[in-house]
């Protein structure tokens, strides 16, 4: 069974594709706790966000139900919609969006799914564009992957994003036994920290067309500019590159090989030489995807890069960046 949360405004629907984030880990692994405090940063933002969770056994629904054909909802806490689906996930996803039109989806898998499974079917949906396969992993329980299912060792391979819960309530030598576990799995996927189940949203996430409408708002490029230093106390910060150069797509991709592994996003609008493309990158997987008709003749390079103490690393990133511009 599944349901789903939506938070803040109601909007219509739009035809663009709506971004949607798979995150998955293991039973009590906390991600339930992590998804609370992205919902409510969203929200809170203004943003209008759809939380569908799959879970086992039933829920009980209280009486104030509103049906449709394939999901029934129910009114929650502070004027949020939880849905259960009861069709098939395509259909059930054409009604969530028709319905409540949302600029993000966050997807809960239970403990036991496959996440190659829902990754695909997200992928293959016309309304949705995958942002991204998040694992959420129990610091505090983890021991490695030998007793686990096969399940839960596909989680850790194939996912975006590795982020460690609970690590307020271990020592480092532990973290760093997760660490090595994971790693025997999975060398490739940047693994972050969420102390007391809070991860910065902007780390898990791409960017939704209002944000990049925004990026180019020049009091908004000032804002990233100036004011999104220190995303949090965690050590996360950000800057903002622009350049109103084109740059070439084959010297940008390549740079992702020799940029610092500290840089964990790279999010924005990149003019390139072909034309103007949304970038969506996760360590070094990188995602393109056409830009909204706003931004279709963007004359500028926008992008935030977001990382462990990137700031001390601007310089090495900027010049690296500087380097994909056409001669």
């Amino acid at each position: 069974m599944a349901s789903v949360v939506t938070a803040g405004l109601r909007l219509p629907h739009s035809a663009e594709e709506t971004p949607a984030t798979v995150v998955t880990g293991f039973l009590g692994s906390g991600k339930t706790t992590i998804i609370s405090h992205w919902i409510e940063s969203l929200s809170s933002a203004g943003k209008n966000v759809i939380y569908i969770k799959n879970e086992l056994g039933e829920e009980d629904l209280d009486a104030k139900l509103m049906r449709g054909r394939h999901i029934i909802s129910r009114e929650i806490l502070n004027g949020c919609i939880c849905c259960t689906l009861v069709g098939p996930f395509i259909s059930a996803i054409e009604e969530v969006v028709d319905t409540y039109g949302p600029e993000r989806i966050i997807i809960e898998s239970s403990g036991t799914a496959d996440p190659a499974s829902l990754a695909l079917m997200v992928s293959d949906h016309p309304l949705l564009r995958r942002d991204g396969v998040i694992s959420i992993i129990d610091t505090l329980n983890f021991e490695g992957y030998h007793d686990l299912s096969p399940v839960a060792r596909r989680q850790a391979v194939l996912t975006d994003l590795i982020v460690l819960n609970k690590i307020e309530l271990v020592d480092l030598d532990q973290i760093r036994r997760v660490v090595g576990y994971i790693r025997e799995l999975n060398e490739a996927s940047p693994i972050v920290e969420a102390p007391r189940g809070r991860l910065n949203p902007d780390l898990a996430f791409g960017l939704t067309t209002s944000d990049l409408d925004a990026l180019l708002n020049a009091e908004e490029k000032e804002a990233v500019r100036h004011g999104h230093a220190h995303l949090d106390d965690d050590q996360i910060e950000a800057f903002a590159y622009t350049s109103d150069s084109p740059l070439s797509k084959a010297s940008f991709q390549q740079a992702f090989t020799t940029l610092p592994k500290q840089l964990i996003r790279i999010k924005g609008i990149a003019n390139f030489s072909s034309g103007a493309e949304v970038v969506n990158a996760i360590f070094r997987r990188v995602d393109y995807s056409v830009p909204p008709a706003s931004l279709e003749n963007s004359s500028q390079t926008v992008l935030i890069c977001i990382g462990y103490q990137v700031k001390a690393l601007e310089p090495e990133i900027r010049l690296i960046l500087d380097r994909c511009q056409e001669n």
